[in-house]
């Protein structure tokens, strides 16, 4: 009598679950860097850099020409496009390693880069206030954290965006976000030179005092292929005391290709002509993409920044038929960890890139006395309890300095000579030897 209504309720609830399944799309499986994306940018960056074969992942590349502290979206500046924000750089890598693939940290690598087959004006994530601008790398869609950058609360199954804790951010004041906007680019314009990112440790106060972006855009090309488009050109604008109509007219005509390893140089793609299909078209020729506002906001986050929205190209399928070795193995075990000396790369900041922790103990007081004026104070206790939760994570822990071992004399009677030339003087006979007073 009561197997019909099960049959029934069965049915409608499978009827819902196929429609959530259509409406924020379906779960992707994790996958590994295919032999075609390795293929693509092996030869290129092993000149700067190193492979590694890093377990489901497959082949990620790490920079070895760079500092302890390097970490990615540093040495540069944002250029704002009418397509999202642009990240100029000297990096010879940036023009692969900042419009494909992920970034993620790693214990044995610092951060790590895993190659992909889709080109995105960024792969970053954007956090803002009044007086702030954040952004930070975008992981892979299949990231699961190391201790040092594990989100406070982590589950698995955590949602995406949640997976970008706190260490994986930058955070410049919104009046020096701009940097030599309209100048050609030169390393004084770079973030890593410009003294004006927030140290490390105070990134616990600001990561809860500035909101996650959700202006999730797309291609017209590619409607699966979503990407933050960052701060907007009006906030800025507002708050580098700069005429929001210069930047909106130079948002509308700068060419990616004026803009330094934005796009491949020419020597690169006299030797990979492949590299070429792999970019729209419309950045070659300098025009606009036509990026459009993603309006389903839970289906963007589900597939932001993901790598392999656009497959690769045929041609680069023979190209990876004759790849080195390493990168058709993408399933062996995980390659040997790199040395001690690698671990924890990537944890800090250049000292040339960050304010002066005076000025911005300064600031960060003028913003809490604001706070105390015009915030509830249930909202001022609510921020309060954030920063000490960020502040237990493992990559903000005050690190214990390692005591050098006591150096233990040798066993024996140790017997000093004097220097050469210096005469012995020997005790007469029946003379009383002067004694030490003891010490009190």
């Amino acid at each position: 009598m009561i197997a019909g209504p099960i049959r029934v309720g069965t049915i409608l609830a499978l009827v819902l679950f196929w429609q959530l399944a259509l409406i924020t799309g379906p779960a992707q499986p994790a996958r590994a860097a295919t032999p075609e994306d390795v293929a693509r940018f092996y030869d290129e960056l092993a000149e700067y850099g190193a492979w590694a074969n890093y377990g489901k992942y497959g082949q990620v590349w790490y920079p070895t020409r760079v500092s302890e502290n390097w970490r990615p979206y540093v040495d540069g500046r944002w250029v704002p496009s009418d397509d999202g924000w642009i990240f100029e750089t000297d990096e010879p890598w940036g023009w692969a390693t900042y419009h494909f693939g992920n970034w993620m940290p790693t214990e044995e690598y610092g951060w790590v880069w895993a190659p992909g087959s889709t080109w995105y004006p960024a792969t970053a994530a954007w956090r803002t206030n009044d007086d702030y601008i954040g952004w930070a790398p975008v992981p892979p869609p299949d990231y699961v954290p190391v201790p040092a950058y594990t989100p406070v609360g982590y589950y698995a199954g955590m949602p995406f965006l949640d997976l970008i804790s706190p260490p994986f951010w930058n955070f410049c004041p919104a009046s020096r976000f701009l940097l030599g906007f309209g100048q050609p680019f030169a390393p004084i314009h770079s973030f890593h030179n410009c003294g004006c990112l927030a140290p490390f440790n105070f990134i616990p106060t600001l990561f809860p005092r500035t909101a996650l972006l959700h202006n999730f855009f797309f291609p017209a090309f590619a409607p699966n292929a979503f990407f933050f488009f960052g701060p907007g050109l009006q906030h800025v604008a507002r708050a580098a005391n700069i005429d929001i109509i210069k930047i909106n007219n130079f948002a509308g005509t700068v060419n990616l290709n004026t803009l330094r390893n934005a796009v491949p140089p020419q020597a690169v793609l006299t030797r990979r002509p492949l590299l070429r299909e792999a970019i729209p078209a419309a950045v070659w020729e300098g025009r606009r993409l036509t990026v459009r506002r993603a309006e389903d906001v839970r289906r963007a986050e589900r597939n932001l920044n993901r790598p392999d929205v656009l497959g690769s190209p045929r041609t680069v399928s023979g190209a990876a038929r004759e790849a080195p070795e390493v990168i058709r193995g993408l399933h062996r075990e995980r390659s040997a960890p790199a040395p001690e000396v690698m671990r924890g790369r990537g944890m800090r900041l250049p000292p040339q890139a960050v304010q002066e922790p005076r000025v911005m103990q300064q600031q960060l007081r003028g913003q809490r006395q604001v706070e105390r004026q015009t915030l509830p104070r249930a909202k001022q206790q609510r921020l309060l309890r954030e920063e000490q939760m960020i502040r237990r994570q493992e990559a903000f822990r005050p690190r214990q300095p390692q005591r050098p071992e006591p150096v233990r004399p040798p066993t024996g009677t140790l017997k000093v000579q004097p220097p050469s030339g210096t005469p012995m003087v020997q005790p007469q006979r029946g003379m009383p030897q002067e004694r030490m007073a003891p010490r009190r």
